[in-house]
């Protein structure tokens, strides 16, 4: 499938994912930074882990109003999460303890859980209608690219009630997909944070780009493809805390950490990440393995039916207008 789709398509639904990435570690986070929102999506997936791996299970628990019960959920451990996210273990247990002091975790002798309770919170239930749109807007700017053409049709078929859909089936496949875009950018960052300050860097440089703005359709995957950089908007370092949630100062630091390694420009203006930099191996291959990361989890919402839900949706409402 990747390698049939014109390059400048693979560029903008690897610009398309990293912004997707940003808004729901935010939405995630319950109002905390993007760190606490990571940890708290890599807590509740591997809580929820047999869920996911269960059609039954997924089915059973796919709606706002049907949470797994906490004796479903399996602890983890703060080492497990940590390594996950290559997060130092201090800093893990740390930020894990204040969000257990908060109620948001519950710790145990046998590892951590995010309980019930904060996951029925009128935050919560907000916070995962916003990710349910979010991800379903998504799939309609992905499908208009024409990267989700071969999805497959409905397994485990169920006719959710409009009123009542499957936001929390939706939100399990997302985190799933969310972790699976974050590690090679947090293992090739060797910090969670740098990581995610370059994301946002990218996002912020880029987010005024159209959908049919990425560059040449075809060639080799070199600086001359991409975007011209006149077209990137430099980035300043307030905007872009305010965005993350965290510190100014915080933020100035890993910029010079990524400008000093080459990861970004500081022109007149702000911070650029541009297009030599983006041409370079380890951003081409995040983008191809986007490609397949998409069709995984936009496979699985197809699936279980979201997908041809979400269609006949749409249609309805092109017919009312």
């Amino acid at each position: 499938m990747a390698g049939a789709t014109p390059h400048s398509t693979i560029r903008v639904a690897a610009r398309l994912a990293n912004g997707f990435v940003l808004d729901i570690v935010k939405l995630i986070g319950f109002g905390r930074d993007v760190i606490d929102g990571l940890l708290i999506t890599a807590i509740s997936q591997a809580n929820v882990a047999q869920i996911t791996r269960s059609p039954e299970l997924q089915l059973t628990y796919a709606t706002l109003d049907n949470p797994p019960p906490d004796d479903l959920r399996r602890p983890v451990s703060i080492s497990a999460v940590a390594n996950s996210l290559h997060i130092p273990f201090e800093t893990a247990r740390r930020r894990i303890g204040a969000l257990a002091d908060l109620g948001i975790i519950l710790t145990t002798p046998k590892g951590v859980i995010m309980p019930t309770a904060p996951l029925n919170s009128p935050l919560y239930r907000m916070g995962a209608e916003g990710h349910y749109s979010i991800v379903r807007r998504l799939y309609f700017r992905m499908r208009a690219l024409g990267v989700l053409d071969d999805l497959p049709g409905p397994v485990h078929p169920v006719a959710f009630e409009p009123e009542n859909p499957p936001i929390r089936l939706v939100l399990r496949l997302s985190s799933d997909y969310l972790l699976r875009l974050a590690e090679p950018m947090n293992a090739n960052m060797g910090d969670v944070l740098t990581g995610m300050v370059l994301s946002d860097l990218i996002q912020a440089n880029t987010e005024q780009l159209g959908d049919d703005q990425g560059g040449s359709a075809g060639g080799d995957w070199d600086a001359a493809g991409f975007v011209d950089d006149a077209l990137r908007r430099p980035a300043r370092t307030a905007e872009m805390a305010q965005r993350l949630g965290v510190p100014a100062e915080t933020v100035r630091r890993h910029l010079q950490r990524l400008e000093k390694s080459g990861l970004c420009e500081r022109i007149e203006n702000g911070y650029v990440v541009t297009a030599r930099i983006l041409a370079r191996p380890a951003f081409v291959q995040f983008m191809m393995d986007n490609q397949s990361h998409l069709h995984r989890f936009f496979g699985a919402l197809a699936e279980f039916g979201v997908i041809s839900q979400w269609d006949r949706e749409e249609s309805a409402l092109r017919g009312a207008a």
